[in-house]
């Protein structure tokens, strides 16, 4: 534990919190030493069982933790804690003696240890150093026969060292609507060499703002299913939820600041146009998680505008109504053949409603069980659905086809209401 070592890792702090602050007023730390370190703290205490000392059952980790701790907490101006939302992970690299250290642990447990040799086809390189996962699989089979006959060496240059602060992620939740069919629910392009237009998709209209407004590294964005680029997202939106990692500003969100906080980030999301978001609000991780569990018991409502080229009456429409509810089976569909399993998918029409527009032209609302494509549902997908809209109106040898879908409802209740006389939940 070299001092001038300590304050050349605290300036690094100082300097990296000066670049990019964090508006958390503690932290933890958390060190990642050697493999040859470690290594060599079992071979001490197996070659010197007579060592009794104060600290000899306190590990050389915690040591280092406890030389750190002060003098990080002076240079980065935050408390050090064991609970708290930032944490500081400082690796030390010292690979003078990995490919020995790797040479005497082959030697002495053969087995866990393989001799690696170059695989020419894969170009993969024999291993040169030891994970600390393989140390800690030996560990205890290491007695002072085995450890007399390691040669001990002092390294001939300091150890290096890099740092990174990580923060615990904060989760939004909401709905989304979407009433343009030229935005793809994430970023999309059909030349996939072709540059990418910022903003041009759900996720990033609404993922850039949260980004910016909490100083976020990175987010992903999860819904309850997606539709496509084609389809609007109409009632009262999608179910969805912002993972934002790393975030430098969480102030705004702590407490039950996020409820006013949010209102503001919803207002100006919802000055841009094509999308409108609602009920934004933060949600705790677990609850994040049960965002898609159970997708396919979930219900969903559709409005579809269709074309058939031969006429039907309402005959047919009636017969096809009767048929409610109705089980089909879908292989995957064609379109999305290249990115999805093939299997064959049991899904579920619970309700079918007729609007005839004219002999050619109709609305069809549906209700069905969540996952069913609905293209594929009316006009056949080549007899990859079966029975389809089509078959059920008995037009199979004519054509029908959806000229514009909308989803009209996701029947899950997201994000979840608070009880009567729950108080709203408090982050810190």
């Amino acid at each position: 534990m070299d001092q001038s070592m300590i304050d050349e890792v605290g300036e690094k702090v100082q300097e990296e919190l000066q670049k990019l602050p964090y508006d958390s007023n503690s932290f933890i730390l958390a060190l990642n030493l050697p493999v040859g370190q470690t290594l060599r703290e079992i071979l001490v205490n197996r070659l010197r069982p007579d060592f009794n000392g104060t600290l000899v059952q306190v590990p050389h980790k915690v040591r280092n933790i406890d030389g750190y701790l002060k003098k990080l907490g002076s240079y980065s101006g935050k408390r050090p804690t064991l609970s708290s939302d930032l944490q500081l992970m400082i690796t030390f690299e010292q690979d003078e003696s990995d490919f020995t250290d790797l040479q005497f642990l082959q030697s002495a447990f053969p087995n866990d240890f393989r001799v690696g040799k170059r695989n020419r086809y894969s170009h993969q390189e024999a291993p040169t150093s030891c994970s600390k996962q393989q140390l800690q699989q030996v560990t205890g089979r290491i007695n002072e026969q085995i450890a007399r006959k390691y040669v001990f060496k002092s390294p001939t240059r300091k150890c290096t060292f890099s740092l990174q602060f990580e923060r615990d992620p904060v989760f939004v939740a909401g709905r989304y609507c979407k009433y343009s069919r030229c935005l793809p629910q994430s970023p999309w392009s059909e030349d996939k060499d072709a540059p990418r237009e910022p903003g041009n998709s759900v996720s990033e209209k609404v993922c850039d703002v949260l980004k910016k407004q909490f100083g976020a590294s990175d987010s992903r964005f999860v819904t309850s299913g997606r539709e496509d680029i084609d389809v609007r997202m109409l009632g009262n939106g999608r179910p969805f939820v912002v993972e934002l990692r790393n975030c430098r500003i969480t102030l705004p969100v702590r407490g039950l600041n996020y409820l006013e906080t949010l209102k503001s980030v919803e207002e100006t999301i919802n000055a841009q146009k094509d999308i409108k978001i609602n009920s934004l609000t933060r949600v705790p991780r677990e609850l994040a998680e049960k965002l898609c569990v159970g997708e396919e018991d979930k219900r969903k409502q559709y409005c579809a505008y269709c074309y058939s080229i031969l006429p039907i009456s309402d005959e047919q429409f009636a017969a096809a109504r009767s048929k409610i509810p109705l089980t089909i089976v879908q292989k995957t569909p064609v379109r999305v053949m290249k990115r999805r399993a093939l299997l064959d998918r049991e899904r579920t029409i619970f309700s079918m409603d007729f609007l005839k527009l004219d002999d050619h032209h109709f609305e069809v609302r549906l209700e069905t069980q969540a996952g069913t494509y609905i293209k594929e549902f009316v006009h056949g997908d080549f007899g990859r659905t079966r029975p389809s809209l089509a078959e059920l109106l008995h037009v199979e040898n004519g054509e029908v086809d959806i000229l514009e879908l909308d989803v009209e409802k996701v029947d899950l209740e997201w994000p979840p209401k608070l009880k009567e006389g729950q108080p709203p939940v408090k982050f810190r």
